[in-house]
């Protein structure tokens, strides 16, 4: 009889134990803790600007005009197809309306994590 009552009494501690760290406190007191602290001055908002092109234009000539050296040139092509889509295809006409991305360091994120 003692080990019957004994094994239920394990078997409803570790039914509890389980489900509190699978969807309990543990959980979410662990990620606040990790959310609180997981700020770094590194991170970058993506901002765009409208210009208009001239006959000749290539990518490369765009992103001449608006140098960044914290960006690699992949992230920016991907970051100018996000908002030109419409030129994965075809080449750039003269005239014609395209957004360049722009990055800028958020100095308040810094700003707060220090805090």
């Amino acid at each position: 009889m003692r080990i019957l009552v004994l094994a239920v009494v394990l078997f409803v501690i570790i039914h509890f134990v389980r489900i509190d760290l699978m969807s309990g406190t543990i959980p979410i007191a662990a990620f606040a803790n990790q959310a609180h602290q997981s700020v770094q001055c590194d991170e970058t908002e993506t901002f765009s600007i409208a210009i208009a092109s001239v006959t000749g234009d290539t990518i490369e000539s765009l992103f001449a005009l608006y140098p960044d050296p914290t960006k690699s040139f992949v992230d920016r092509l991907n970051d100018f197809y996000k908002l030109n889509p419409h030129l994965q295809l075809q080449d750039i006409v003269g005239g014609e309306k395209v957004l360049l991305p722009l990055y800028r360091i958020d100095a308040n994120n810094c700003l707060d994590s220090k805090k």
